[in-house]
């Protein structure tokens, strides 16, 4: 991450960014970090409020075990995300209590001290690998699907474009305007690898849907991993996996030299 914590241009668009989601209860990811500087499974939420002193008010998620880690004095990294920015910030928390969202609702909500250290920020990079040719298989379940889904689509069957450490690309035979509805959900799914007896189960979110000239929808999907260990145990398997992959390739293009 490029760190200008006093760079008015980025404090004003970080600012923008969050007035923007505020106003619709848009989604941010908090990324819990321990003492020892470690970054914790990411959480992500609905931010409710954007204070002009740079306090914040997130809704506590509910069916995210790794909400559990936001306690009242724990480091928080505030992520913001649009299709083309990507910010930044740490903060902490200040406190949970009851938020009041209108004169009949409140919601459990995580109150966030005023950001410092406002930034630019990259994802980290990751190694994608293109399993295109693989057949690479993934089935997607969901708790709840949207109304009026299609029972011949539960569980949605897919191939899998490309895999990395952090999340996957796949095809689906769906309209468009199904795929759509899949965006911002949570699915568990089920990557069957080859020479594993057992898929390679994952929670993941959809965060992208879109079709391409030739008319196949495509589907952007990222890991949101419960606890430290099941995100080390996947990112292991992977890791392995493409190694694997690429070390086939190289042989292939020596073999072929």
């Amino acid at each position: 991450m490029n760190r200008s914590p006093s760079n008015p241009k980025l404090v004003g668009i970080w600012r923008r960014l969050l007035d923007e989601a505020a106003a619709q209860n848009g989604p941010v990811e908090l990324v819990p970090v321990t003492e020892q500087g470690r970054e914790l499974p990411r959480v992500r939420a609905r931010l409710l409020r954007s204070g002009p002193d740079g306090t914040l008010v997130v809704e506590m998620p509910s069916g995210q075990p790794q909400a559990e880690a936001l306690r009242k004095g724990v480091a928080v990294d505030v992520v913001v995300t649009t299709d083309a920015t990507r910010m930044k910030a740490r903060s902490s928390v200040a406190d949970l209590g009851r938020f009041k969202l209108n004169e009949q609702t409140r919601v459990l909500a995580v109150r966030l001290t005023a950001v410092t250290g406002v930034a630019s920020a990259q994802r980290r990079a990751c190694y994608r690998l293109s399993t295109a040719g693989l057949g690479l298989a993934v089935e997607l379940t969901c708790p709840e699907w949207p109304t009026g889904w299609p029972e011949d689509q539960d569980p949605v069957r897919a191939r899998a474009v490309d895999l990395s450490d952090r999340g996957l690309g796949l095809t689906v035979k769906l309209p468009l305007e199904w795929a759509e509805k899949m965006k911002s959900r949570l699915f568990d799914a089920a990557i069957w690898l080859p020479g594993e007896a057992e898929p390679l189960e994952v929670p993941v979110r959809v965060v992208r849907a879109f079709e391409n000239l030739q008319k196949t929808v495509t589907l952007g999907l990222q890991f949101e991993f419960p606890t430290p260990v099941q995100q080390r145990r996947a990112e292991r398997v992977i890791q392995q996996f493409s190694v694997e992959q690429q070390r086939r390739q190289l042989r292939r293009t020596r073999g072929a030299g």
